[in-house]
């Protein structure tokens, strides 16, 4: 399977849930959401960091010990727990079709 970007769907909960992330801490507002994250987009996006570049950080940081699409799974899981516990309508979350390499 090949991948040339992750799926994102642009929910922001990624960035609405970054108190337990120590690489963001300095970005929290206190009640976990990013400070650079308005009205569900980043302010920051073109300087945002690493952590925050899925595929940059694949390939910086872990493309020595797994392939893109583990990654990308792993990745895709995430984002559905973060959607399941946040209560986003069941169309709206991230298929797990994707992780299988099916079309959405």
């Amino acid at each position: 399977m090949k991948y040339s970007d992750f799926p994102c769907n642009k929910c922001g909960l990624c960035c609405q849930n970054i108190q337990h992330i120590t690489e963001l801490q300095e970005f929290d507002d206190g009640t976990g959401t990013c400070i650079h994250l308005k009205e569900n987009e980043c302010t920051i996006y073109e300087n945002r960091p690493l952590i925050c570049r899925i595929d940059d950080m694949y390939e910086k940081v872990f493309s020595n010990r797994l392939s893109k699409q583990e990654y990308y799974e792993q990745n895709i899981i995430a984002c559905r727990e973060l959607q399941f516990n946040n209560e986003v309508a069941e169309e709206d979350i991230l298929p797990l079709n994707l992780i299988k390499g099916e079309e959405p």
